[in-house]
């Protein structure tokens, strides 16, 4: 609630809780299919970058401030190109 204040009402949304949740270098993915592989053999050779961004310092990633939050009307995959 600190970061993302109150808001958003979760029982509007139907969230349900994550099956499957796995931590890589800090990060936390979360599954909806348990019988997938593994984490660590879904991302394969992202670990290298994955590595390279989390133990750049001895004490890993730190979250550092409220998140950033933008509302454009654009296409949706604006972000990924």
């Amino acid at each position: 609630e600190e970061v993302y204040g109150v808001e958003m009402d979760k029982n509007e949304w139907s969230l349900t809780q994550v099956p499957r949740l796995e931590n890589y270098g800090g990060l936390i993915f979360g599954c909806l299919d348990e019988n997938a592989p593994p984490l660590a053999d879904y991302l394969g050779d992202m670990t290298w970058y994955l590595d390279l961004i989390s133990k750049k310092t001895q004490g890993g990633l730190e979250v550092r401030g409220e998140p950033q939050r933008w509302i454009i009307d654009s296409n949706w995959k604006l972000g990924a190109d």
